[in-house]
């Protein structure tokens, strides 16, 4: 595997020699679950990969700091209303839309300055919208 480094300037940039040192946090058993989030919960968990979450109305979604390197995948399960979710900390995004079954955001987590950053967006009509 290339050796990798996320630097504000460029993104995420491959480097000479191999490896990926201290870029993603070691999964521990219960981090590769999915959890299903209801209506109404508004936090979304950093203490799973996979988030499928439901809306139950028009949301404010939240989304606590991780940890360094921690990859997350956020999924609109169920469609109950639009869900916007805003990180605490984060770097070139404000915040991401869920408007449709199947709209999927993939984050990952640098550090406590930079926070989440977005690794991709896809949707089954279109991507969730960014600002």
């Amino acid at each position: 595997m290339p050796l990798m480094k996320y630097t504000p300037a460029k993104g995420l940039v491959q480097q000479t020699g191999e490896g990926s040192p201290n870029m993603f946090h070691t999964l521990a058993p219960s981090d590769t679950a999915t959890v299903a989030v209801a209506g109404a919960t508004l936090a979304i968990p950093v203490t799973h990969a996979v988030v499928n979450k439901t809306t139950g109305g028009a949301e404010a979604l939240t989304l606590a700091n991780g940890k360094p390197g921690q990859v997350l995948q956020i999924i609109l399960a169920g469609d109950g209303g639009d869900g916007t979710l805003t990180p605490a900390t984060k770097t070139g995004f404000a915040t991401i839309v869920f408007a449709d079954v199947g709209d999927k955001a993939t984050l990952y987590y640098v550090n406590d300055t930079v926070g989440w950053i977005i690794l991709g967006l896809s949707g089954k009509a279109a991507p969730p919208a960014h600002t």
